[in-house]
């Protein structure tokens, strides 16, 4: 693993960051948890995989519905803060593993209910991630993944993808349906359910504390947002609350199953 590769730069922005997304009300809360849960139907027999779990708020939600969660993450410090939440819970049935999503350590077909939510657009490979979860997911079993997309709009796409690396350079890229639409089929999987209909509603104050941008970088951001075009303050329903800018980004959330 390279000094320059993804996996490197995402090590480094979370782990330094751990603790901000441990009180992240974007990661904590959520339409799309419930989604999730509520598509993959977990039970007390089922076993499930949280991959690039952060700071667990994804294995919480399925660990109360289900036998056992392995939540895995490539940061140690977000594992950390994870397990500290955990025991705060009182959650007992969940184990954390260190591992890249795209080399999971776990046996072919191990798993009933894969999770995996707004984390790979910083994943050095989706595709290779995707074939991972294929390969470790029963027959039968699911996939159920949220996160942040770009319109298919030239525009309001260059401009999101631009701003989420100037602001975290662990950020590869934030894919649109239409590539999520690819990408799934290619796998293996077979697609049940997309939607585009959630968003994350974000503030520009905290969404730059968590993830500890310096003053110069903040005031590139701000300036971006202040000079936005009408199409992408559309796009990401950018406005101005009493000195802060509140913005929202779409959510992808999908349902597959292995072909």
């Amino acid at each position: 693993m390279s000094e320059t590769s993804p996996e490197k730069a995402a090590q480094r922005q979370f782990g330094r960051q751990a603790s901000r997304y441990a009180v992240s009300r974007a990661h904590a809360t959520g339409t799309s948890l419930d989604v999730m849960v509520d598509w993959a139907k977990p039970t007390s027999a089922d076993r499930v995989l949280d991959v690039a779990t952060g700071t667990g708020f994804t294995a919480f939600a399925f660990a109360e519905a289900s036998a056992e969660v392995a939540a895995t993450d490539l940061t140690t410090n977000m594992l950390h803060e994870a397990r500290r939440l955990a025991a705060e819970r009182g959650l007992r049935n969940i184990r954390f593993l260190q591992a890249a999503a795209e080399a999971l350590p776990c046996r072919a077909g191990s798993f009933d209910i894969a999770t995996c939510r707004i984390a790979p657009h910083h994943f050095a490979s989706v595709p290779t991630f995707l074939r991972e979860i294929h390969r470790i997911l029963r027959p039968g079993g699911r996939l159920v993944l949220t996160d942040s997309s770009s319109p298919e709009e030239s525009e309001p796409y260059t401009w999101h993808q631009e701003l989420e690396r100037i602001r975290d350079t662990s950020h590869v890229r934030n894919y649109t349906p239409s590539e999520w639409r690819r990408f799934i089929p290619e796998a293996g999987f077979t697609l049940e359910e997309l939607t585009t209909a959630h968003r994350t509603e974000l503030v520009f104050s905290d969404w730059v504390r968590t993830s500890g941008s310096p003053p110069e970088v903040v005031a590139e951001l701000r300036r971006r947002f202040i000079e936005a075009s009408p199409a992408v303050r559309d796009a990401f329903q950018i406005r101005e609350v009493e000195g802060d800018f509140h913005f929202s980004w779409m959510l992808v959330i999908l349902l597959a199953r292995p072909a």
